[in-house]
């Protein structure tokens, strides 16, 4: 089973692995009445019934947390995701069979994908914009938001965080994503996936980046920069470096993100083979429809492995 015993953690559980929930029952208490007397929450009920069942304490808490407990500021917060999640059924993305081929498609070069799951079991989202692949916005937001969907759906028991690992070694201001599609990225992660984001690797960004980044800087919040990690110089088996994310992610963590990996296919991240990932990755979503339809059966738990 995934250790997450709090002694053995190199970082602050609560902020990095799991949400805290009992110690919030109030304020709970508070927001669901909130969203009882809301008739834009009752209105969203009635066009998407999905939303009375999605609020559960640990979504709700996460809301709460992200507005620092404020109700008003958090149900705002929850409507927006709400219509969000009524327009773009992102539970749905995977099951229409029209979406199988554009999502396979999009995630061909490995730009964007999930990895598998790190010591703790959080799912590792891996982002690398130089093998964009792409000139078609609408399909890249919808990728996205289906792999953040399948992020959470692979999070075990005690876990509801994931890592995103940012592959830099390339970026290009040339074939980065423009700053509306980067703004409506963050937004979307920051409204709609709030406190779901454990630590973002920025890994061997060079100089140029910078530019991005102090651009869109304003739109994370201190909590969020809080969680960023930035890896440059020498990663080689032994260095600082490679401590820290064994550490951080585990003892296979370069194989687990692609860093330092080979280029299987020309144009694609390394450590990335489609024809590999894509068929593992729909067995693994006929395994979580089969785990849906039995509502009872616990969800399978990564092994966390020691150094």
């Amino acid at each position: 089973m995934v250790h997450t015993d709090a002694a053995h953690l190199p970082f602050d559980g609560s902020v990095h692995l799991m949400t805290k929930v009992a110690s919030h029952e109030a304020d709970l208490v508070a927001l669901r009445a909130a969203l009882d007397s809301s008739s834009a929450f009752q209105a969203l009920v009635e066009k998407y019934p999905e939303a009375a069942t999605w609020c559960t304490d640990t979504n709700l808490v996460r809301f709460l947390h992200a507005r620092g407990y404020k109700v008003e500021q958090s149900l705002k917060l929850i409507i927006e995701a709400l219509e969000w999640r009524a327009t773009r059924r992102p539970d749905l993305i995977d099951k229409l069979p029209e979406n199988e081929e554009r999502l396979s498609k999009e995630s061909s070069t490995g730009k964007l994908y999930c990895a598998g799951s790190d010591r703790w079991g959080r799912p590792v989202v891996i982002f690398n914009n130089s093998v964009e692949n792409s000139n078609d916005p609408e399909g890249r937001m919808l990728n996205l938001a289906w792999n953040l969907e399948f992020a959470c759906k692979m999070m075990p028991a005690g876990v509801d965080k994931f890592v995103a690992f940012m592959h830099l070694e390339d970026f290009s201001l040339m074939s980065a994503p423009s700053l509306r599609e980067t703004r409506d990225t963050i937004l979307m992660l920051c409204r709609c996936y709030p406190e779901r984001l454990g630590h973002c690797v920025v890994y061997k960004a060079p100089f140029g980046f910078n530019t991005l980044f102090n651009a869109i800087k304003s739109l994370l919040d201190p909590r969020t920069v809080s969680k960023l990690l930035f890896v440059a110089g020498d990663v080689s088996d032994g260095s600082e470096n490679d401590t820290r994310m064994r550490e951080l992610l585990g003892p296979d963590w370069k194989v687990l993100t692609g860093a330092e990996q080979p280029v299987y296919q020309p144009r694609s991240s390394p450590g990335y083979r489609h024809d590999v990932h894509w068929p593992a990755t729909m067995q693994k979503l006929r395994d979580l429809r089969a785990r849906e339809a039995m509502p009872h059966a616990p969800m399978a738990i990564p092994v966390a492995v020691a150094d």
